[in-house]
């Protein structure tokens, strides 16, 4: 049994959906503290000027990710359907998907972590990844901090295996995870090349710029990493 997991994050990369695709259970990260400094909240597409940030109004307030409240108030969700539109209206797929995502920009709801599910749920059901997902928060029982709740969320669901992102290397204690007969793996993901709209191929954006600029053959950009 692999599991793997990370915080819902806006609009996430294509490294987020490599790593659900390559588990057996994907766990949503969202009893954790927001850092307003993480991509929960922010991710980047391509327009005619490059690289351009999308970043979500919440309350300054500190919340765990599951209770933080958006701020509708300021209209952040017409801007950046907004931007969107003039970043991808010409990519050749922008049609066929752009009605998946407009009325979650209608309608964004309340929360967060509900935002970002939606919008995540979307393009995992383009890609076409089966992966189940659970939300952390609904799991009972998990104890400890970083390492030490990893290794609590693979007890409770029975994981041999847990497959980790790299930027987890200067935290993850892998002595722990040895003694808890839990194998440590950490996630291989080479970023794809593929054709973009406005000019030089640019890596590392959500992964709604290849979606819209690659269609249904989006999924075969993606290889699931097989473990052994």
């Amino acid at each position: 049994m692999i599991i793997s997991g990370h915080q819902p994050n806006y609009l996430p990369w294509l490294g987020y959906f490599h790593k659900m695709m390559s588990c057996d259970l994907f766990i949503i990260m969202d009893d954790v503290l927001l850092s307003r400094r993480e991509v929960t909240k922010k991710n980047k597409i391509k327009g005619p000027e490059g690289e351009r940030l999308l970043s979500v109004q919440i309350s300054r307030k500190k919340n765990l990710i599951k209770d933080a409240p958006l701020q509708n108030d300021f209209p952040w969700h017409v801007n950046h359907w907004g931007s969107l539109q003039t970043c991808y209206a010409r990519s050749p797929f922008w049609q066929q998907y752009k009605n998946l995502f407009s009325p979650i920009y209608e309608n964004p709801g309340e929360l967060l972590a509900d935002l970002n599910l939606r919008l995540i749920h979307v393009i995992r059901d383009i890609l076409e990844i089966k992966t189940p997902m659970i939300r952390a928060s609904e799991i009972s029982g998990i104890e400890g901090n970083k390492g030490e709740r990893i290794i609590s969320l693979c007890k409770q669901c029975k994981a041999d295996i847990y497959l980790s992102g790299n930027g987890a290397r200067a935290y993850n204690d892998e002595a722990a995870f040895a003694r808890n007969n839990i194998r440590l793996v950490y996630q291989e993901f080479e970023h794809p090349v593929y054709s973009q709209v406005w000019g030089d191929f640019m890596p590392n954006l959500s992964a709604v710029d290849l979606i819209f600029n690659c269609g249904p053959n989006s999924k075969d950009y993606l290889t699931k990493q097989v473990i052994m």
